[in-house]
């Protein structure tokens, strides 16, 4: 190529690839702004979720303290939580589905396994709040049950089998009612105990709705009772009947002054 030719091609191309070289800097300014304003609303909307799950979490609990929560997130796969006070059964943390982790009674032995949790408050109003997951297997199904006042306080049972829920106080029946119960889904369950209008009555109340649907406004029983109310600690139990695992998560305690 002559000096002619060399200087024509310097001076016609050298410009045409810095001003390429200019543009692909600016898509990419542009560009950037606009993929990081994506991750903020992301970012946005997983924080509204959070808040809203912190709303769902706390609604009917607005004068309630907040005693006791345990949601097994943030536990070791295969132990069993220093948090809780296993009465039988081998109760271990285990992981469901990607993220979850939960608190998992096994199919077998057969039997009643209880555990105790929270601290022993006996002069307040006490509701306890939790999930369960569980399985029927051909006729054979499960039972769960929710304790307050101890080992031998209030007890809420369900029994899917004879598709009943009953209350017992001191393993003495009080109340029962019909149940309606489907297997392999999450449940949720509110179970309260509260002094009645005179001090020797104690209210009882009592909610159970699917985890995936909103929870009902109203509770499905909430009934005065003659006897002295009395606290205490927290229990649950499973009755893995159907020889399958039961799960149980989102454990809460709330507190009330009378």
């Amino acid at each position: 190529m002559n000096n002619i030719s060399q200087k024509n091609f310097k001076f016609y191309f050298v410009p045409i690839v810095w001003n390429l070289i200019l543009m692909m800097g600016l898509c990419c300014c542009v560009q950037q702004p606009v993929w990081n304003t994506g991750l903020q609303n992301k970012s946005i909307e997983k924080k509204d979720e959070a808040h809203s799950t912190v709303e769902k979490k706390a609604e009917g609990h607005e004068d309630w303290n907040l005693e006791f929560s345990e949601d097994f997130s943030q536990l070791e796969i295969g132990s069993e939580p220093d948090s809780i006070f296993v009465l039988d059964g081998l109760y271990t943390v285990q992981k469901q589905g990607e993220d979850e982790r939960s608190l998992l009674l096994p199919g077998t032995p057969m039997g009643d396994f209880g555990l105790l949790f929270g601290p022993r408050i006996k002069e307040k109003s006490l509701e306890l709040s939790f999930s369960f997951f569980a399985s029927k297997k051909g006729r054979r199904m499960p039972s769960i049950a929710a304790g307050i006042g101890g080992v031998r306080g209030y007890r809420l049972r369900l029994n899917p089998s004879s598709r009943n829920i009953v209350f017992s106080l001191d393993e003495e029946e009080i109340w029962q009612l019909p149940l309606s119960w489907q297997g392999d889904k999450w449940w949720s369950i509110r179970f309260r105990a509260m002094p009645g209008e005179s001090n020797q009555a104690t209210r009882l109340s009592f909610k159970l709705w699917p985890r995936d649907q909103q929870e009902p406004t109203d509770w499905v029983v909430s009934e005065e009772f003659g006897f002295v109310y009395e606290g205490g600690k927290c229990a649950l139990w499973g009755f893995p009947y159907s020889s399958t695992p039961i799960l149980f998560d989102d454990i809460r305690i709330f507190s009330k002054e009378p």
